[in-house]
Formats: C-alpha cells, structure tokens, sequence
C-alpha cells in the first residue's frame, strides 16, 4: 500500500511565481520530502514540462508513487543527495531546495529528530551511512560537543551542556531522545529544539553539504534559470543570502515569509525563510 504524506510545504504559491514554471520547461526538486512542492511544479508546467525530485532518505520513495501514477514521464524521481544532482546530467530551467525537516521525518520517523517523543537517537537523513546522534554524543570530545551546540544550536550555555553530556556518558550512554531531553534538564521547547537542531546538523554535516548542494545545482541550471531556497534557521539562511548575493542575480531584496493565514494553518511556516536569485 502505497504512503500519503502528512507533510505540509510551505511558501508555495511565492516559490511558484519566482521559479514561473513554463510547459516544456524542466525543473528540480532537489528536496522531494512529502511531494508538496514537486506537484505544484508539474501543475504549473502542465502540459509538457517535466519535474526531477530528489531526496536523500530512502523513505519519500513511497510518496512519489502516486506521482508517479498520475504524471508518468513528466516525473522523475531519484535517491540522491542535492549536492549530488550532477548526476543527473540535466540542465534546469529552474530548481528548489526546501531546508526543512517534512512533518513525515519529524512525526513518523522514529530516528529520533523530536524531543516529544521518546525514540533511539539516530538523525539521520540516510540511516544506512554514517555515525548517529547516540554514536556522536559518546564518542565527541568536551570541545567537539561545546562548538556544536554554541555554533549549530546558538546556545549561550554550549559548553555547561557538554559537561553534562560527558558526565552522563561516564555512567551511561544516552541512547534516546529522552534520555538526552533529561541530561538537558528543561522541558523548555525554545531550549530543547535549538539543541535538537544543533545534534542533527552536526549528525548529517547540514552546512557543508548545503553550500556544496547550492553550487552543485546552480551548476546545472540553464542561463536565466533560477534557483529558490527555503532555509529554517539563521545558519542556513546566511549562507543562503551570501551565496546568492555573489553567484546569482538576487530577485529578493529580503527573504519572503509566511504570510498570517499560512502560518495559522501551518504552524511550522513561521520560521521559513525564502530566497531565489537568478543564473546569468
């Protein structure tokens, strides 16, 4: 039985009217997630224009399926990083990354990426390759753990909590996501959720890949095609902003934001950010 997607995507309308989808135009999906943004992208390009989406993590395969059925050869869909899209041998007309965890990864999951529910700490986006969360936490030094959660978490007080992760792995491994909400010691969200963010881009080495996708897919972008991000927290949205400011010719003056009604009926809208520049 083929997955629906409980996912929501965001900004769509405003990521329409950038990119300006055209029939017989090719365009990326280089986050496929929850297959939101990619079916706007085909209805816009109707009748002939084409969609390639990829993803990293295995498990948005099921929700392609339908698109699949529905679209036949004006969709395609790969396993595959976006600093990967090389690959694909294909020049686009225009190309989104959407930054955000989907509702899918964050609520059915079960690797770990809430603190709302307690699962093993994993994080990661492909979960056959590479050290997870759990792995990180026993094995990083004081210093390795103070520099992620002050620079990827912007937490003031990194280095108390590295002393607190050490202290326990001394007694125990913190396996799961409650495990490591207790060694927090808050039920705070603001707290738990920049520290959650923290682990998981280190786990998954988000920036590096980020800047390396955003040249990867501007490479294969035709002249005049354009290239929209959606980021979610400050990190990525300054590498965002620089990247297009020296490699493209921005179309957005600040980056545009949810409007009220969006963010009423989604609430995971209010930290989007988006940006779009243009290749020459």
């Amino acid at each position: 039985m083929t997955e629906r997607s409980v996912h929501r995507s965001v900004l769509t309308e405003e990521v329409l009217e950038l990119i300006g989808p055209k029939t017989g135009g090719i365009y990326l999906d280089g986050t496929f997630g929850g297959g939101g943004h990619t079916q706007a992208l085909l209805e816009a390009c109707s009748p002939r224009g084409k969609v390639i989406a990829v993803d990293r993590d295995e498990r948005t395969e099921e929700f392609a399926k339908p698109l699949v059925e529905r679209y036949g050869r004006r969709f395609q869909f790969e396993i595959l990083r976006y600093d990967q899209v090389e690959k694909l041998d294909t020049l686009f007309d225009g190309a989104l990354l959407d930054l955000g965890l989907s509702s899918d990864q964050l609520d059915a999951s079960g690797r770990g990426f809430s603190y709302s529910r307690n699962e093993p700490l994993d994080m990661r986006f492909d979960a056959s390759h590479g050290q997870n969360a759990s792995q990180l936490l026993s094995q990083a030094t004081p210093q390795e753990l103070e520099k992620i959660f002050r620079d990827y978490g912007e937490d003031r007080h990194g280095g108390q909590l590295a002393r607190k992760v050490v202290a326990r792995r001394r007694q125990e491994p913190i396996r799961t996501t409650f495990d490591l909400v207790g060694v927090i010691g808050t039920t705070q969200p603001k707290v738990l959720s920049k520290i959650f963010q923290a682990l998981r881009i280190a786990v998954n080495d988000e920036l590096t890949r980020l800047l390396q996708g955003l040249t990867a897919v501007t490479n294969c972008l035709k002249p005049e095609g354009v290239l929209a991000v959606i980021s979610f927290h400050s990190l990525e949205d300054r590498i965002v902003k620089e990247f297009v400011r020296t490699n493209l010719e921005p179309m957005t003056k600040k980056p545009l934001i949810a409007s009220e009604g969006e963010i009423l009926n989604n609430p995971r809208a209010r930290s989007a950010k988006l940006r779009a520049g243009k290749k020459q």
